[in-house]
Formats: structure tokens, sequence, C-alpha cells
């Protein structure tokens, strides 16, 4: 049986088409699935750039907030983007640390869409980062989380991966505990790629934040992914790209 991969990954949480809007669902009927609607960014979900996203705690200590909010400004070095944190009002994203034990993010504008996300509910939510949890870790968890809300997806659906799955080995992990995915979480999660019609991406990168750990008994050629803390040199290429100054 598997091993227990190294770091805990967050599941997408991905809009319902229904509720999308209509350019974009005209864009997703053209793939025939909205499955296959993603990308190493999504295009339709970028914010504009030199835009200034409110952030706003739901809940939290002190700690768990001031941590997370060190953290997300890493984008800023290289994105044309801002990131606001008030404490009333309005806000773009809306951060908790209890809404369920997992950790996820509304994918770029997606933080709009009202019927989803409702504004008295989060946007994202850090369900394992809690006061004594290591700096490595909330560097890890926030700075990838934060990508999901500039519009960037998991790497290692990016359509450009080429990863030599052992589908039976990731079916057997993920469909047990701590996570108890079925087939159709699991292909969604883990298996889909991203569509380039919809996208943009780079090469696939190894380094990527947005890349989680993957042990090597997940993969018929035994070669895992490695656990990344940081922004990698091509993470920082590319969002400067999409969010240029």
């Amino acid at each position: 049986m598997a091993s227990k991969p190294e770091t805990r990954i967050c599941v997408d949480r991905n809009v319902p088409e229904i509720l999308l809007p209509a350019a974009q669902r005209d864009i997703m009927a053209l793939q025939g699935s909205s499955l296959k609607a993603k990308g190493a960014l999504v295009r339709q979900k970028r914010w504009s750039a030199g835009s200034v996203l409110r952030c706003r705690f739901l809940d939290g200590s002190p700690l768990q907030r001031k941590q997370v909010e060190h953290y997300a400004h890493a984008w800023e070095d290289y994105a044309n983007i801002s990131f606001r944190f008030v404490t009333a009002g309005e806000a773009h994203i809306r951060i908790s640390f209890s809404a369920d034990p997992g950790s996820w993010s509304a994918v770029g504008t997606d933080a709009l869409i009202e019927p989803y996300f409702p504004k008295h509910q989060p946007t994202m939510n850090f369900g394992w980062l809690r006061d004594d949890t290591e700096d490595e870790e909330y560097r890890r968890v926030v700075v990838h989380e934060f990508g999901h809300a500039l519009g960037a997806i998991h790497e290692h659906q990016n359509p450009r991966a080429k990863l030599k799955w052992n589908k039976a080995a990731v079916y057997r992990y993920f469909s047990g505990p701590p996570n108890y995915w079925t087939k159709s979480d699991i292909d969604h999660n883990i298996f889909a790629r991203y569509s380039s019609f919809t996208t943009n991406s780079t090469k696939f990168d190894p380094h990527s934040i947005m890349l989680y750990s993957f042990p090597a008994e997940f993969f018929l050629d035994g070669k895992g992914t490695k656990t990344n803390t940081d922004l990698s040199e091509q993470d920082k290429a590319f969002i400067a790209e999409q969010y240029p100054k």
C-alpha cells in the first residue's frame, strides 16, 4: 500500500457550472466538460492587473492572522496586485481557520460569485494551521492558497504535465483515511489535467509552490514530487506575466 504523502493537499473549490458567468459557460461548452476547463492559471478568473484585493479574517487567533498576512504578501513582489487586510466591511477574500479541516481557496474571481461564496462565508480556509504550526508549513500552505486566489491551479494538473501515475496506488490511498474520496473525487483532484484552450500555462514546474508532494509509490517510474515551500523562479516569472507591472 502506498505510504502517506509527506504533505496534506487542498481540495479544488470549483464553482458549479450553472453559477458561472455566461462567457465562462460558453467557453466550457466548447470543451464538452467543465472538468477539462482548468489550467496553470485560468484566464477568465484573473483579477485586473493593479487590483487591490481586500482580505478579512472571519475568525482565528492573533498569531494565525499575523502568519497568514505575512506570507500572503510574497506574491506582491512579482505580481501587479495588492492584498489589503481589513478588519471590517466587504472583502474579496474572506479567511477562516475553522470552516472545515481542510485547506482551500476560491480560484481567482470565483470569490465574487455570491451564490457559491455568500458574503458572510469564507472564500479561503486554513483548516490545519494552528498557533503551534511551524513557520515553514505556514509559508507553504498560505502562499499556495493565495496562488489559487490569484487564479492559479494545481501544478500536477498543468496541461503540459506528463506524470506517470500509478492509478491503482492513488485510488487505494485517497479512498481511505483521512480523505475517503470517491473515484470521481480522485479523478477530479488528481488525474484531470487542465485545458490549454481556456488557460495560460508554462512547462511543468517540479519546483512550483502550486505542486504538492506525492510519494514515489504514486508513480510508475518511482519518481515522487518533493515538498515545495517557496515560490519557484518559474512561479515568479509566470505570475509577473499574468499581472504585469
